[in-house]
């Protein structure tokens, strides 16, 4: 009888860290950082081969490759933040933050 709980408490134990194990990879897919680079170094390509569809292709894969992510990937990211306003908007906003800093470093100084 005490055989048969102690398996049976074994079988649960291994179930949970299962499911921790689970959840944690799930979690780890792709940092805030990460995204932020992927769709900035996307959005550039989008825009500057927007009138070339197959050099577009080619560069979104190379970005994907280099940063070793799928568009499936980035999809369930964005998805998953989707369900989460408040996460929603942080989000873009240290995306418009990026932005503008990039915007700053490439300024030219104005001749007067």
């Amino acid at each position: 009888m005490f055989f048969k709980y102690k398996a049976l408490l074994v079988i649960f134990i291994l179930l949970l860290l299962a499911l921790v194990i689970f959840f944690f990879l799930q979690d780890r897919g792709m940092s805030e950082d990460r995204f932020i680079e992927i769709y900035i170094q996307l959005s550039l390509v989008n825009e500057e081969f927007k009138d070339n569809p197959e050099k577009l292709e080619a560069e979104r894969k190379k970005i994907f490759s280099e940063y070793k992510f799928s568009q499936k990937e980035l999809d369930k990211f964005l998805q998953s933040y989707r369900k989460n306003p408040e996460r929603w908007v942080r989000l873009w906003e240290k995306i418009n933050q990026h932005l503008s800093e990039l915007i700053e470093r490439n300024k030219i100084p104005q001749s007067k």
